[in-house]
């Protein structure tokens, strides 16, 4: 997975093994729910802190691998963030520290989670605001915000940046997150650089958004997917993907996509690109070490590693649904992280599809989740991703083709015209 991995049933899995991990999933799922409402329910002691900074350690010093990165500073980051862990009394103060101290790597995908978010992970539905945000310097940037949650109906909209929560600085995604019914007051700064403070209600919604297939006009269709996480629709873009066969131009609208599952990404990209198209190397800890071995050549070279591995990530014919033949355009934001653009970077390099909107996030690391005592849990990198082509997107957001920084609202949609437009043009 980009964002994280989960093991699946593989080609050489077989039924039995396949239900036990289901139940055994199920199982690790009840638990740490039932962790997470005791963690909810008090304030940590001592002894349950340490614990979890015990896990903590030992999976950014002995697990966490990305080229060139040395976790073992670990020790060295968390020390400065001593006065802030012994003060944090609940679960989301004190992973507000620790994630302050994990920034130091100044990496995407490695974070603790509080027991409610790591409860809730693979879940379609959540209890917040609805607004999925991204630490800045100024703040918390707005990248998405679900049409049925508080956020919404408020008025925040992708590029706003909240730079207060409850009157303090909003520096950590953690102080989003509360009890169903509660609420929280935010410090919202607009595009337009109008602040205003408006009040969100913690509330249940679903996080299932359904890809969508949109005519233009009789040649030109946009699909816009929302995820490769939880919620996205094999079944359901399959569908669409026929429907949108007999277009000659095809948008594909990532923006605001975070990411998610490596076979998701693959799903989409093999309904669009031609049966075994390479698109990238993921550098993990087991080839870095055999790069070393065989060339003799520095290991901490994402891209001169991922040039001499053979183990290139291809798409894979899919039997009921041919690859779209026409043209291609992707829609990006800084909402697009992860296997958003990989995906958009693929069909750039293979398809020579134009980029339109504004920077990505940057944001391309493989990562897994690991269960820490006290229902919380953490996310860390376990491998780099470069393109077939040679590019690290890790901190090396793709540039649009077209840049379009106009946000699209119920009346226009600026980036969406200019692809539409490229693509006619065919310049």
């Amino acid at each position: 997975m980009i964002g994280h991995q989960t093991e699946g049933w593989g080609r050489n899995s077989d039924m039995s093994s396949y239900v036990f991990t289901r139940v055994t999933r199920l199982l690790g799922a009840l638990s740490l729910l039932c962790l997470a409402f005791i963690s909810w329910a008090q304030p940590l002691t001592k002894e349950q802190k340490d614990a979890v900074l015990k896990g903590v350690e030992d999976v950014v010093v002995n697990r966490a691998f990305v080229p060139g990165v040395d976790f073992k500073k670990w020790p060295e980051f968390i020390a400065k963030h001593q006065e802030a862990l012994e003060k944090a009394e609940d679960a989301a103060a004190f992973a507000g520290a620790i994630n302050r101290a994990l920034r130091e790597f100044g990496l995407s995908h490695i974070r603790l989670q509080t027991p409610r978010a790591a409860a809730s992970r693979n879940q379609t539905t959540a209890i917040g605001t609805g607004a999925s945000v991204t630490k800045r310097d100024e703040g918390l940037e707005v990248r998405g915000v679900n049409e049925n949650a508080s956020a919404k109906a408020a008025g925040l909209q992708p590029g706003d940046v909240i730079t207060k929560v409850n009157g303090q600085k909003a520096d950590d995604p953690s102080k989003l997150e509360g009890e169903k019914g509660s609420k929280v007051e935010v410090e919202v700064k607009k595009a337009n650089g109008e602040t205003k403070t408006v009040t969100l209600e913690r509330t249940e919604y679903s996080t299932v958004r359904k890809e969508t297939l949109t005519w233009v006009d009789e040649e030109t269709a946009v699909l816009r997917v929302f995820t490769f996480a939880a919620g996205y629709g094999r079944q359901n873009i399959e569908t669409l993907m026929t429907e949108a066969a007999k277009a000659k131009y095809l948008v594909l609208d990532l923006r605001n996509n975070g990411g998610g599952a490596t076979n998701n990404l693959n799903h989409l990209l093999s309904l669009l690109l031609p049966d075994q198209t390479p698109y990238g190397v993921f550098v993990n800890r087991t080839t870095a070490a055999r790069f070393a071995e065989e060339t003799k050549k520095d290991p901490n070279d994402p891209i001169a590693i991922a040039q001499w591995s053979s183990a290139q990530v291809k798409t894979r014919a899919r039997t009921t649904v041919p690859p779209f033949s026409g043209k291609i355009a992707v829609l990006i934001n800084r909402g697009s992280g992860s296997a958003s653009e990989i995906a958009a970077a693929a069909l750039r390099e293979s398809a020579s599809a134009p980029l339109v909107g504004s920077r990505t996030a940057g944001a391309v690391l493989a990562s897994i989740f690991r269960p820490l005592p006290e229902g919380f849990a953490i996310q860390f990198p376990v491998s780099d991703f470069v393109t077939a082509k040679g590019v690290r997107l890790e901190k090396n957001p793709l540039v649009p083709d077209i840049e379009v920084t106009t946000v699209r609202n119920d009346q226009s949609d600026p980036a969406r015209d200019k692809a539409i437009e490229k693509l006619k043009s065919g310049g």
